[in-house]
């Protein structure tokens, strides 16, 4: 992979680097699992039927739409009613972004081809 190891335990060597506190650990890992079942879900279906269809020839499918709109809008209010209810401004609560925050930003910067 071209990086240091973070964590080597005979032969399993872990690349990636969590924070050393498990509450940082454990909140990082809480918001990666909501963010695939519930924003990941509302955006992809979301743009799989308004954005792709046309570009693909294919028929849009505006239930689906709507239903992926509303788990969309549903996840960005829990984003600010939940993940960012503290009082830093990222999602473990500090000032400093961790890999959770980068992941929810990608997701939602992947929302501007609908604009």
């Amino acid at each position: 992979m071209g990086k240091v190891p973070a964590i080597v335990d005979g032969r399993f060597k872990l690349f990636e680097r969590y924070p050393a506190d498990l509450f940082k650990r454990a909140k990082i890992q809480s918001v990666l699992d909501w963010h695939h079942s519930n924003l990941r879900q509302g955006a992809v279906t979301y743009v799989v039927n308004t954005v792709l269809p046309p570009a693909l020839g294919l028929p849009l499918n505006p239930q689906a739409a709507a239903e992926g709109e509303k788990v969309l809008f549903s996840s960005l209010s829990k984003i600010e009613s939940f993940w960012l209810k503290g009082s830093g401004l990222f999602l473990l609560g500090g000032n400093q972004p961790s890999i959770a925050d980068l992941s929810l930003l990608s997701e939602l910067m992947k929302l501007e081809v609908c604009r």
